[in-house]
């Protein structure tokens, strides 16, 4: 009897858990590594233009995709009747806020190598 209620109990500590270790299943995207133009090729260049408008793309969707799990959440409290965790809101914002320092860097990153390459092979 008794171990039947201790794994009662593990059960209801694990499941009254699981809001807290909720994670959204959204991929955070890699930022391209830096290229320096001064270098770097035309076909470098090129590449580097496709990775850094793929990763702000893929941040764009990553950002919603947090945003949507957010509200998720927050209907999910509402149907459990259950208050909803700040948290989960704070942590969401958190990531994003990452998030977009990153996609603001890589384009920076980028605009400088274009600079760079244009410089070093004037026309």
């Amino acid at each position: 009897m008794r171990l039947k209620l201790g794994i009662m109990l593990a059960i209801l500590t694990v499941a009254g858990a699981a809001p807290v270790f909720a994670q959204a299943n959204c991929a955070t995207p890699i930022p391209p590594a830096a290229l320096d133009g001064r270098t770097a090729t035309q076909q470098q260049i090129t590449a580097a233009v496709g990775d850094a408008k793929g990763f702000i793309s893929q941040s764009d969707v990553y950002q919603l995709c947090m945003l949507d799990y957010v509200k998720a959440q927050k209907d999910q409290a509402v149907t459990d009747k259950k208050p909803f965790d700040p948290y989960i809101e704070a942590a969401a914002q958190k990531k994003i806020e990452s998030n977009q320092v990153s996609k603001v860097k890589v384009g920076a990153e980028i605009n400088t190598a274009i600079n760079d390459f244009k410089m070093a092979h004037p026309k």
